[in-house]
């Protein structure tokens, strides 16, 4: 039986090759095996003893290594480590390479207790390695195209762009080559597409880089062999879409590999262009040459490096000095046929350039290295371009912050963050600027630029380190907030934010004053996603906007409910508009002083076939936000247009029934509302003047040059126009000149407090007397009583619409309204 951690180490020991150690951290021992005991000279023992006995043998050069390796382990690194050093039992004694794996063992509260692994002599393989670095055995270089040619192919649109050095090389001017692929494919050898199709196509398919040399036609239609490379550059969701790369001339290269093959004896330089460096190692000396361009290329002169490997090594950046030995070691023990290796070197200047070795070595009769020459790239540009195309990927490209993408990956990890530590909450703040667009379209794109590229710095000067400011869309920013204990802190950052974006951004002549609406969606609601997060904070933003703008909004369950519900609302209202539940009720506009029916204002209603009729009010907004009040205003207008025709036949007059239609501003802004009251016009063959078009204020400001004449043009028809709701926005003497309209509706709000207060009283007779003297109509809204009434017939208003008259009502009873009417006259 094992009885001991101590006899499982003992027989594992015994089944293999390798020692084992134990390492009590809180005891302070550490447990050899036998075998690792005899790697370090020490003698047999049971106990354990102290670590010094492990670590007093190692060379000086790796304690530091292996002690941080080990530090790494009880500092609460999760993955196991592996290292090589050199111990020596003796000092006498020669060194020897051991390799070190081991892990820490954690107690209930993942704290490291022990850390435990295990050894093996690999004295043999390192001695290996060092002989096979000194052979004395000669290689070929391998040709290092100069000047690579850049492309991109964007494989969403099928096109590729090919820099002025790709066209170059082929011998053709610099716009002599379109961006179709088969500027590139059509002059590969056919013995060669099929091997760079396929390339391309495992790119395109599942992103993996590609490096194939092939044959093409150049301008002169010569044959010469290229080296290209190239990578997928991948969406948000990992899907290839481009392939950037180069593409290098290496004839020379495949020139000289073939004399090589035709004759042992020669090595070839491919050296195509005098931009790349050449080198030529002699590994039995250590003496390398290196061409009066490859120390040029570093901005050093002709005397100023000498011949030795150092020259080289000692100015590859420290980063890469391992990968750069590691491709050298694969190809001198030929696991690669080539070298081929990318790595930073520092030049004369202090500044860091990136460098694309290429090489290729020649071995003696029994296949050892005794040569190795080849040639050294400036690939530093080409590096930050593709550097570039990472940033672009996940930044905004006009303010530099992370975008959308970005955003999210950093909210997704600050969820797994919480749901792993349980640590302190974190909220996500999406900042709308509000009525930016009207900014934009007024002063210009530039200036718009301007202004959020200041927001985005403000915004960006602001943030907490730590915190990440991101812009989602033209006027759209985010910002997610970390460490936030409770709502009361993101409502702080909300309202400090608020108070940044309100700053006046000074423009060339003026200064121009935001605001903004902000939504806050608390990591405490409990999520899964981030873009469940990221649309929590819009929902509350939509709320911030519907409640009037500039303020600020927290996301609760509530705003879920009432999104659904919008959204089933705006699924049947769709289906309202398709199956014909939408329908017009209508009420009369009467004569103030005879109260007869003068007219008609067409309103919208919707026969719901569950919930009955539902409140303009509900669905008229909704309409207007999901751009279906312009199919639904359309409708409106011929409909109602029909009923006056088929009114004005059954019930004619000397001044015939007129029809008031409301007009949204999407309407009048994207439809072809001229075109539509032509086609109405045109079929019903109603008077044009007892049509009016009903507009408001507010409208006329959005866009006063296009509305001035796309009212002009209605009225050419002889159709009349309406302003709604007059008094409650700019009420402009100046407008009411410049714009063509002949009636005034006065608000309800006027009307409905004239009983309440001279003030109320003054403004109504005030707008009657200023239609009178414009030679306008006034039609006074929200009547309800016959004081009202009485009132405004003695400041001689012409008409007015209201309950103490009717309701809206359905067209049948309109329609009974006027025969009752007719009836009482004598004229039905």
């Amino acid at each position: 039986m094992l009885t001991s951690p101590a006899d499982r180490y003992l027989l594992a020991e015994k089944a293999g090759t390798e020692g084992v150690w134990d390492w009590d951290l809180r005891a302070g021992t550490l447990y050899l095996s036998p075998r690792f005991r005899a790697f370090l000279g020490l003698p047999p023992s049971e106990s354990p003893g102290p670590p010094d006995d492990w670590l007093e043998r190692v060379h000086p050069e790796d304690l530091d290594w292996l002690q941080a390796a080990l530090e790494g382990q009880r500092g609460g690194v999760a993955l196991p480590f592996h290292i090589e050093h050199r111990v020596r039992p003796h000092v006498s004694d020669d060194w020897r390479w051991l390799v070190c794996r081991g892990m820490a063992v954690c107690d209930e509260s993942q704290q490291p207790v022990r850390l435990v692994g295990s050894v093996a002599d690999v004295t043999e393989r390192k001695l290996a390695e060092l002989q096979l670095r000194r052979s004395e055995e000669r290689y070929a270089l391998a040709a290092a195209a100069s000047n690579d040619g850049l492309y991109d192919w964007d494989l969403t649109t099928g096109r590729v762009y090919y820099a002025p050095r790709w066209t170059a090389m082929l011998g053709f001017e610099e716009h002599a080559v379109g961006d179709d692929p088969q500027e590139w494919l059509g002059r590969v050898h056919e013995e060669d597409l099929i091997w760079l199709t396929a390339a391309l196509d495992g790119a395109g398919g599942d992103g993996r880089p590609f490096q194939i040399e092939y044959r093409m036609r150049d301008a002169r239609d010569k044959e010469r062999w290229m080296s290209c490379r190239g990578i997928a550059v991948k969406d948000a969701a990992g899907t290839p879409v481009r392939i950037v790369g180069s593409q290098a001339d290496v004839t020379d290269r495949k020139l000289a590999e073939q004399q090589l093959r035709l004759s042992e004896e020669r090595y070839a330089l491919a050296a195509q262009g005098a931009n790349d460096g050449l080198w030529d190692w002699r590994l039995d000396q250590d003496e390398v040459y290196y061409s009066p361009r490859w120390k040029a290329m570093l901005g050093y002169a002709e005397d100023q490096i000498g011949t030795a490997s150092c020259e080289w090594f000692s100015r590859v950046h420290q980063e890469d000095v391992d990968g750069l030995r590691a491709a050298l070691d694969l190809h001198l023990s030929g696991e690669r046929e080539n070298l081929q290796h990318e790595f930073r070197m520092h030049a004369a200047d202090g500044s860091v350039l990136w460098m694309l070795a290429r090489g290729l070595a020649v071995r003696d009769d029994s296949g050892q290295p005794v040569r190795l020459a080849g040639s050294m790239t400036d690939i530093t540009a080409r590096k930050k371009a593709e550097q570039q195309l990472l940033f672009d990927a996940v930044h905004d490209g006009m303010t530099g912050l992370p975008n959308r993408t970005l955003l999210l990956d950093r909210t997704g990890l600050a969820l797994d963050r919480h749901r792993r530590a349980r640590g302190k909450h974190f909220a996500l703040l999406l900042i709308d600027l509000d009525r930016f667009k009207g900014i934009n379209d007024t002063k210009g794109p530039a200036v718009g630029d301007l202004i959020l590229r200041t927001m985005a710095q403000r915004l960006e000067d602001s943030r907490r380190m730590g915190d990440t400011l991101a812009r989602l869309s033209a006027d759209e920013f985010a910002l997610l907030l970390n460490d936030v204990d409770d709502v009361g802190d993101a409502l702080s950052a909300a309202r400090r934010i608020a108070a940044i974006v309100a700053e006046p951004v000074p423009l060339d002549d003026h200064a121009v004053v935001l605001t903004a609406s902000i939504g806050v969606a608390l990591s405490a609601t409990g999520y899964d996603r981030p873009e469940d997060m990221l649309r929590d904070a819009g929902l509350a933003v939509y709320r911030a906007k519907q409640n009037g703008r500039n303020r600020v909004d927290v996301f609760d369950s509530t705003l879920r409910r009432q999104a659904m519900s919008q959204m089933r609302t705006e699924a049947d209202l769709r289906t309202a508009v398709e199956r014909g539940q939408l329908c017009l009720f209508y009420q009369p506009i009467v004569s103030v002083l005879t109260g007869r029916i003068a007219g008609f204002e067409a309103l919208m209603r919707w026969r719901h076939p569950k919930r009955g009729l539902v409140s303009p009010a509900e669905f008229i907004p909704l309409a207007e936000e999901c751009g279906l009040i312009v199919p639904m205003g359309r409708w409106a207008l011929q409909e109602a247009v029909r009923q006056l025709a088929a009114w004005q036949d059954r019930f004619p007059r000397r001044k015939p029934l007129f029809m008031s239609v409301n007009v949204s501003s999407q309407q009048f802004r994207d439809d072809d509302l001229l075109g539509l009251v032509e086609a109405v016009l045109a079929e019903h063959r109603i008077p044009p003047s007892s049509l009016k078009l009903e507009i408001t204020e507010s409208l006329l400001m959005q866009d006063p040059e296009k509305c001035r004449e796309l009212m002009r043009a209605i009225r050419d028809l002889d159709v009349r126009l309406s302003i709604d709701d007059f008094g409650t926005g700019y009420s402009s003497l100046a407008y009411l000149q410049k714009f063509p309209a002949d009636t005034l509706k006065i608000d309800r709000t006027f009307v409905s407090a004239i009983s309440k207060g001279e003030s109320s009283a003054a403004i109504v007779q005030v707008i009657t007397t200023l239609a009178a003297i414009l030679n306008m109509d006034v039609v006074a809204e929200g009547v309800e009583t016959e004081t009202e009434a009485e009132f405004l017939r003695d400041i001689v208003c012409t008409y007015g619409q209201g309950y103490l008259w009717a309701r809206p009502e359905p067209a049948e009873e309109a329609e009974a309204r006027l025969v009752g009417e007719s009836v009482e006259l004598g004229v039905a």
